[in-house]
């Protein structure tokens, strides 16, 4: 035993350390388990395994003794932009965005778990010199969860849960600014901060073939402070001079509620239906504030003006074997940005997601494979000029790779 929790805290700082994002509808990722990703999000009514956890933690309830369960998605996105008749190609990288859930039944009636993952990330990175540069040239928005919550099974078919998730995110932007006297100016914002939300859950057995399920995150606010840097650190330029200086700044969250509505025609199969309601229209703007001056002002301000959007899913799994369970799913993915403030930073649109995967189980342990193709519609610029944003560009070709795996193991 003593064996295994060292397993588990060898993994935890895994996770920890290792924290990492991807390109996303927004900046949200749902990337919580290998099984999810399979099933296309469709498992808050199924509710019945670790990864739970991220969406509807009443399902702990479900769980006998104490279980583990660990992995990571290997997302590998891809996109153009054209811009002025010429096709620019997104630098090629591999995100990781890892997840680890520890959960414990108590007795009949309680339950607890903790879960560790990223709900929030963004990676977009171009060459340094391409002919957006002065609008973004690299964007990272790294962020991580710890999620501990309690589910108690109020009655044989009704559990209930409730949690407290703090959300660290990191902010990492570079643009370039110019030109000037002395060429192109590398604009660095690097910022981290912290803030909470309330998760609750809820899970109920309406008859031997149906389940329906459901799980919330509120908003949380995030107060980040950083700095803002140049490179040159110093800069004449016509008017006003550019200087290193310290940086803060607020966004808000968006609260999410995730549904899920199970069907069991047999007990060796499964299918179930439901969706995520993202409320993105909490993030309006994107605004910083310097502590001295930058180009003769005290604040910078991108208008967002984000809309709440829903995420729609279907997944099917099927227990072929004692040992062998076969899973797919679909997903159809709302973009909520606003056509009127657009940027490079999220060159985004609704997308499509197609996904299948296996798992694997002998005696106490687990194992889950999954494989994910996303597509992503079109987007253009044409409502959207000012900021390095050019009118006549327009991102295509957008299209994701996404692995996943998970081990879990029941003590």
């Amino acid at each position: 035993m003593k064996r295994h929790f060292i397993s588990v805290a060898a993994v935890l700082m895994f996770v920890l350390a290792g924290i990492s994002s991807a390109s996303a509808s927004g900046f949200a990722l749902y990337e919580y388990s290998a099984r999810g990703n399979a099933l296309g999000g469709a498992v808050v009514g199924r509710a019945d395994d670790p990864a739970t956890l991220a969406t509807n933690p009443a399902g702990i309830t479900q769980l006998e003794g104490t279980q583990v369960a660990a992995g990571a998605s290997f997302i590998m996105p891809n996109m153009d932009v054209s811009l002025n008749g010429n096709q620019v190609h997104g630098q090629n990288n591999v995100w990781i965005p890892p997840h680890f859930y520890l959960t414990h039944k108590y007795n009949d009636k309680w339950a607890f778990g903790v879960g560790i993952y990223s709900r929030f990330g963004l990676g977009t990175e171009f060459d340094a010199d391409w002919a957006g540069r002065y609008n973004v040239t690299e964007a990272l928005i790294q962020s991580y969860s710890i999620n501990p919550n309690v589910a108690y099974k109020v009655t044989d078919k009704l559990s209930v849960s409730v949690g407290v998730e703090y959300i660290d995110v990191k902010l990492d932007i570079q643009k370039k600014l110019g030109p000037t006297a002395v060429g192109d100016i590398l604009g660095q914002t690097k910022a981290e901060g912290a803030g909470y939300a309330l998760t609750l859950g809820l899970l109920y057995q309406i008859n031997d073939q149906w389940k329906f399920g459901a799980g919330y995150h509120s908003q949380a606010e995030i107060n980040a402070h950083g700095e803002q840097s140049f490179n040159p650190n110093y800069a004449p330029l016509p008017s006003y001079k550019l200087q290193d200086t310290d940086v803060s700044g607020s966004v808000v969250l968006p609260d999410m509620l995730n549904l899920g509505l199970t069907y069991y025609p047999t007990k060796d199969l499964s299918i179930e239906v439901g969706g995520t309601l993202t409320r993105w229209s909490t993030y309006n703007e994107l605004r910083f504030e310097f502590d001295d001056p930058v180009g003769g002002k005290m604040s910078a301000t991108s208008v967002k003006d984000w809309k709440d959007v829903w995420r729609y899913n279907l997944g099917v799994e099927y227990k072929a074997l004692d040992w062998l369970t076969l899973r797919c799913g679909y997903t159809y993915d709302e973009s909520p940005l606003n056509s009127n403030h657009l940027d490079y930073l999220i060159p985004g649109n609704d997308r499509q997601l197609y996904s299948a995967g296996v798992g694997f189980n002998w005696q106490d342990w687990t194992l889950d494979l999954s494989y994910t193709y996303l597509w992503m519609k079109g987007r253009d610029y044409a409502d959207t000029s000012g900021g390095g944003v050019e009118s006549n560009s327009h991102a295509k070709n957008a299209r994701t790779d996404i692995y996943g795996i998970t081990v879990g193991y029941k003590f």
